[in-house]
């Protein structure tokens, strides 16, 4: 299985950083936060990763390399036509997949058994069926207006969108995919519709989009996409660092005791 990155956008929000480098390679924690999805992807046994590249995307390329660094191998595709939708990102990559891949957001951090649970789901899910990760408990969403909905009725997402007023989750933007979502951007694209909503939209309308519902208190996610969600990521990520620490100790209590 290998994993795709989307990394083509421009990152509007994230100015004056982004009007001179690409948001992925945006600093967080002493590494960028494309570098810190790489390793997640690495640590879930995957070692094959395609990258989308678009806005600045020499940068991004040079800055990573092939791959060794991190234990993977890097193979980066271009996409000219980025500012359309994030739909035509995934679209141009499809010469570079075959069978079920991750797909991921170059901008999302998130717990790295995210990913494990992704994969070990892969076996309830039908050859031509897509499934989204989708954090049901909404403790790590930062800008609710700007977060994708999504509404699961009966083991099946039935719909999704940023202005949807019934749902009952928000989408992680981390994704188990069938060659089927190809298919699926190449009419959606036809008929000028761009983004990778649209996409699992109409999968949805199909029965094909399936959710893993990530409701797990220490399971944490979130879309960098402001300067405000860089701290939150930041602070996130140090606390889960010190209460690994502090489990680690041999002085530690039971975690099960503590009120946290």
């Amino acid at each position: 299985m290998k994993a795709l990155i989307i990394a083509a956008g421009c990152g509007e929000r994230l100015k004056p950083f982004t009007l001179t480098e690409p948001k992925p390679l945006m600093p967080l924690l002493g590494s960028r936060i494309i570098e810190r999805i790489i390793v997640s992807i690495r640590n879930a046994g995957i070692s094959e990763v395609v990258i989308v590249i678009g806005y600045l995307g020499k940068k991004i390329m040079d800055f990573l390399g092939d791959g060794s660094k991190y234990g993977v191998k890097i193979r980066f595709v271009e996409n000219k036509f980025w500012r359309l939708g994030n739909g035509v990102s995934v679209y141009v990559a499809r010469r570079k997949i075959r069978g079920r891949f991750l797909l991921l957001m170059a901008d999302h951090v998130f717990d790295p058994k995210v990913l494990s649970m992704l994969k070990d789901f892969s076996s309830n899910v039908a050859a031509d069926e897509c499934v989204l990760c989708v954090d049901t408990r909404m403790k790590y969403v930062f800008d609710m207006d700007d977060a994708t909905k999504v509404k699961i009725v009966n083991g099946r997402i039935i719909d999704i969108g940023k202005d949807l007023k019934d749902f009952n989750g928000i989408d992680m933007g981390i994704f188990l995919c069938s060659p089927i979502i190809f298919e699926t951007l190449k009419d959606n694209i036809r008929r000028g519709l761009y983004t990778l909503t649209d996409a699992v939209k109409e999968l949805a309308r199909q029965g094909k989009m399936k959710p893993l519902i990530i409701d797990e208190e220490e399971l944490f996610w979130i879309d960098i996409d402001t300067f405000k969600a860089l701290e939150i990521a930041a602070a996130l990520l140090e606390m889960k660092s010190t209460l690994e620490k502090f489990r680690e100790s041999p002085y530690a209590p039971p975690i099960d005791n503590l009120d946290i």
